[in-house]
């Protein structure tokens, strides 16, 4: 079962990086960390602060070798519905890999016993900017993190969006 895991994760990292070079236009460093995050834990009654609330989180994280972060997906691995990795942080020399995992325990009972014994769904995904105008657009992979391009970009997509609102 841990080689399938080690494999699967592999495999998903591979597809994630590829996902970002064709969505980004940063250069991302083959030096990969991960960190692990509970989707759960994750509050926030709109997508703003949940990322506010996400980055919280992650920035008190120490990122881990792959090997180490198998490890510790291994001890919960039947207890996982659904497993989805993301790009945290790209940096020059590094690049951090959030393994984000949604346990089976906080499904509804009833629908949890349909899945008794069902591996974990595996899915890469990248977030995309609210301010991209099309999806050819390229975008910041760290765009979530914050900084000052990505609140210039913000103030003028909220402009744009309060003068079509305005126009309409």
């Amino acid at each position: 079962m841990e080689n399938s895991i080690e494999k699967n994760l592999q495999n998903l990292t591979t597809q994630l990086l590829e996902l970002v070079k064709l969505n980004c236009w940063n250069t991302i460093s083959d030096n990969l960390m991960f960190i692990l995050s509970d989707i759960s834990e994750i509050e926030g009654e709109n997508f703003f602060i949940q990322r506010v609330n996400k980055n919280k989180l992650n920035k008190n994280k120490t990122p881990k070798s792959f090997n180490d972060a198998i490890t510790d997906l291994e001890k919960i691995y039947d207890s996982i519905y659904d497993i989805n990795l993301y790009i945290y942080k790209a940096e020059k020399n590094q690049t951090i890999i959030d393994i984000r995992y949604f346990l089976k325990t906080k499904l509804d009972p009833d629908f949890l016993k349909t899945l008794a014994n069902t591996p974990p769904m595996l899915h890469c995904k990248i977030e995309r900017p609210p301010y991209l105008k099309n999806d050819k657009d390229k975008f910041d992979v760290n765009w979530e993190l914050g900084g000052i391009r990505y609140n210039w970009n913000i103030f003028w997509w909220k402009a744009n969006y309060k003068l079509e609102a305005y126009l309409r």
